[in-house]
């Protein structure tokens, strides 16, 4: 596979990841890089949404089958984080019209760059159901009062976002 310029041997997770990420790229470069890779590289399993016991949050079998829904996506993306050596998590919580706290429908991704933890969502990113599988960039490190627009965390801290702007707006 060519991407981005270079040949990227798809044999393993952590060959992607040192391909995507040599010796002296900067954390902002592996992050932009693993989640392009994750966004262009895996499908929306549309069979697992309709059969939740064909459901994988393991990332070598999303890997291998270039497949997986929500939590495939961020299982996936947070081990490619972990093999370049940054700071990932996966946030639960309800997104879109499901945005019910403690009513977890979805995943995705915070990742600590230059000491500040940022948000992103490979799935949506990647072309969520709705939308068609159409790249969006939106939703690479997106400014926490726009992500909470559509994605609210079942653990309030993962707004990223002062209490005071978490009252008002009634989350």
């Amino acid at each position: 596979m060519i991407y981005l310029g270079l040949i990227v041997k798809d044999t393993s997770i952590e060959d992607v990841v040192t391909k995507l990420c040599p010796p002296g790229t900067l954390e902002h470069q592996k992050v932009k890089a693993i989640f392009n890779w994750v966004c262009h590289n895996i499908e929306y399993d549309l069979e697992a949404l309709k059969n939740p016991e064909l459901i994988s949050t393991d990332p070598a079998e999303i890997f291998k089958r270039r497949k997986g829904v929500c939590s495939g996506y961020s299982c996936l993306f947070e081990e490619m984080c972990r093999v370049a050596g940054l700071e990932c998590v996966q946030i639960t919580g309800g997104c879109g019209e499901n945005q019910i706290k403690g009513k977890s429908r979805h995943r995705w991704n915070a990742v600590r760059i230059n000491k500040e933890w940022k948000l992103l969502d490979p799935t949506w990113a990647a072309g969520y159901v709705k939308a068609g599988y159409k790249y969006d960039e939106k939703y690479f490190l997106t400014d926490p009062k726009v992500f909470i627009e559509d994605h609210f965390p079942d653990d309030s801290k993962w707004t990223l976002l002062p209490e005071t702007y978490q009252v008002a707006r009634g989350a």
